[in-house]
């Protein structure tokens, strides 16, 4: 008897993300904060925003939003972890200049509203308003897109996940 081994080849999928605030989205090593820029937190991309609307990137669960509203969770298929972190130092201002429109638990669509922002106040209080959007889990490959993009209209970043 022969030993036969036969390898089962994982079924991937490409998804990309929709930008989640227009403005010009870049490096992420260009985010003010060096945790995230270093990608401590995740792998991603920066965008310097220009709009006051946070929208979901795609259909998920917002798995947890913070208090002040300045870092939304959101949980998508195939097992990838979205994280948008807003500003650097935005917990200090303990939730001014954020309004939130879901909670946790929600299911979001694709360019739901999931935040207003008033950038005059965030931009008087915080050092940095860059807004960072990162992958935490779930991707195999990540292809940044960037140049100035519209919220809910252009893809941010294509990635490759295990599924099918």
């Amino acid at each position: 008897m022969s030993d036969v081994t036969t390898s089962v080849k994982p079924k991937l999928a490409v998804k990309t993300l929709l930008c989640p605030i227009s403005g010009e989205s870049g490096a992420l090593a260009q985010h003010p904060d060096c945790l995230i820029a270093k990608g401590f937190l995740g792998n991603g991309i920066s965008i310097a925003p220009v709009g006051s609307r946070l929208v979901a990137p795609c259909k998920a669960k917002v798995m947890n939003i913070a208090a002040t509203g300045h870092h939304i969770t959101l949980g998508a298929s195939n097992g990838l972890m979205i994280e948008i972190i807003v500003g650097k130092h935005a917990i200090d201002g303990h939730g001014i200049g954020f309004t939130r429109k879901v909670n946790k638990g929600d299911i979001v669509s694709a360019n739901q509203v999931l935040i207003e922002l008033d950038l005059i106040a965030l931009k008087h209080d915080l050092p940095a308003i860059d807004v960072a959007v990162l992958v935490s889990k779930g991707a195999l490959k990540l292809t940044p897109y960037h140049g100035s993009v519209r919220a809910g209209e252009d893809d941010i970043m294509q990635l490759i996940v295990k599924g099918a």
